[in-house]
């Protein structure tokens, strides 16, 4: 009997030493855990202060994100991810990342960023500027970016996806409410049901229907919405922009103005005389016809001419289906080029012919449930003798790349055109685009010399390579040639495209340094 009771003394004392044992076990392997991942914080917060020190942010976001995963609840990693992204003017992508921080903590440190975000004591900042553009000449007055005003008015929740970024961050608000920030559209949306329509948001997936508008929309900065804004922007200069009237309303919180275009309002804070002091002012644009007219395989854009970047009327597109030549479709551009279309889903060749233009061929695909809309389709005025055209165009991102022609005519010396300095006897800068998309154009009159053709992009976004962009060449008698950036070229801030010599094209498309630029500091 004792010697049972001995056994069954023995077997617990096993069992509790092995219960003992695992847990240690566990408790080393948990701590083990915990040291690497400590240890992977630091290296990826060193490895990310690093890439800002060398204005790398693309790199420094990767490592940055890498820290918050590795321990989510410290704010070092939040506060660097978010600090890069308004370095990079992305102030909702910055708001978006402490938000989320506060998930897994309460520092006072998010808190008090998020904060001086949104009282606008936290400025947005650009890099490696050493002009200010906004001190030089605009080509262009100040006015509505149509080509994003009609994205507002049309575009789905699937199209923002498709052209900015596919997974957003998402932000559940309440039920039947989210707000969704795009990696590569610095504003804020906000998707609602309404009385009439309970299907706007998916509340079990969180995040909008597809085919789903928003309503509301904050821009982080107003160069979004408006072609050439430089504050101040005067009451009057808002009025004659506005199909509505305009004039100061004054609350609790701040005194702002209501303008209107279209369908679009948008509201934006000013002083108590209407004046708009600062391209970070609070706004916010409603989008009153949103969720009414859910249209599919719509084409809106503009003819765009190439030299003074406005529309171009009375144009004549034809659209033919290269998978099914049925698919046919003829229109004319109406006011400031603009133009709609309705199209079966097919890889479209589109002919654009206008009086005095070079007759111009373009592709086009268009797909399956999607809408398009502010697509341009740049041409070019008919070339005089002896001259060539250079035609810089791009997405959303990079927001400003600029053009610069650099080299020697045998005629009239030395040449060099960009940005600060539009005109020379040999060429001219005939529009700088500062808000994405182009065009951005040189004409260059004397093909008599040796001339290095280079794009940059002015906020050193490292982003070239990837955003990619598309020159255009015309020449006296040829097709023109269209050059895109070379798959595994390395372009970061600077693309070297092509050289001239007497009228023959060298295509180099290759990355480029400081050395392609050899002129700009004198």
């Amino acid at each position: 009997m004792e010697e049972k009771k001995s056994r069954k003394r023995m077997i617990v004392v096993l069992i509790v030493c092995g219960v003992v044992l695992i847990a240690a076990l566990l408790a080393g392997i948990l701590l083990i855990r915990k040291g690497l991942a400590r240890e992977t914080y630091k290296q990826s917060i060193s490895k990310a202060e690093e890439y800002v020190a060398a204005a790398q942010y693309a790199n420094a976001i990767v490592e940055y994100e890498t820290a918050i995963e590795a321990v989510p609840k410290e704010d070092d990693a939040y506060l660097g991810l978010a600090d890069v992204y308004l370095t990079q003017g992305k102030v909702s992508q910055a708001k978006s990342t402490l938000e989320k921080a506060l998930a897994f903590t309460d520092a006072s440190t998010i808190l008090d960023m998020l904060k001086g975000i949104e009282d606008g004591s936290l400025l947005v900042k650009y890099p490696g500027q050493d002009q200010d553009k906004q001190t030089l000449e605009n080509t262009r007055p100040f006015g509505w970016n149509h080509a994003f005003i009609q994205r507002l008015e049309i575009f789905t929740y699937n199209d923002y996806s498709q052209e900015y970024g596919a997974w957003p961050d998402i932000t559940k608000v309440s039920k039947g409410e989210v707000k969704v920030v795009h990696n590569n559209l610095s504003a804020t949306m906000y998707y609602s049901d309404t009385p009439q329509d309970d299907g706007i948001v998916d509340d079990k997936k969180n995040r909008p229907d597809k085919s789903s508008m928003p309503e509301k929309i904050e821009l982080d900065s107003l160069d979004i919405i408006f072609d050439n804004f430089a504050a101040p922007v005067t009451l009057d200069q808002l009025q004659q922009i506005s199909s509505s009237k305009v004039e100061p309303v004054t609350t609790d919180e701040r005194t702002y103005v209501q303008i209107k275009t279209g369908s679009v309002v948008i509201k934006i804070e000013t002083d108590t005389s209407g004046t708009v002091q600062s391209v970070n002012a609070w706004n916010e644009v409603i989008l009153t016809d949103a969720n009414k007219n859910r249209s599919k395989g719509v084409l809106s854009g503009f003819v765009i001419d190439a030299i003074t970047g406005d529309g171009v009327a009375d144009a004549e597109l034809e659209f033919v289906g290269q998978n099914d030549p049925s698919h046919k479709e003829k229109i004319e551009s109406g006011n400031k080029g603009a133009f709609s279309v309705e199209l079966d889903p097919d890889t479209y060749e589109v002919t654009i012919v206008a009086n005095g233009y070079v007759v111009e061929k373009f592709e086009f695909e268009m797909k399956e449930d999607r809408n398009y809309s502010g697509e341009q389709f740049v041409i070019s005025p008919e070339l005089a003798a002896g001259s060539a055209r250079i035609v810089l165009e791009w997405g959303a991102e990079p927001q400003d790349l600029d053009s610069y022609l650099i080299g020697e005519s045998d005629n009239s010396g030395s040449v060099f055109v960009s940005y600060f300095n539009k005109v020379n006897e040999a060429a001219e800068l005939d529009v700088d685009d500062t808000n994405g998309y182009g065009p951005e154009t040189i004409t260059l009159y004397d093909l008599e010399g040796v001339y290095r053709y280079t794009v940059v992009d002015y906020r050193l976004t490292y982003t070239l390579q990837e955003q990619g962009a598309t020159v255009k060449v015309y020449l006296p008698g040829k097709a023109p040639e269209v050059i895109t950036i070379a798959s595994g070229a390395g372009v970061e801030n600077i693309w070297e495209v092509f050289e001239l010599d007497h009228g023959k094209l060298n295509i180099l498309n290759r990355a480029g340094d400081e050395s392609s630029l050899r002129e700009r500091d004198k």
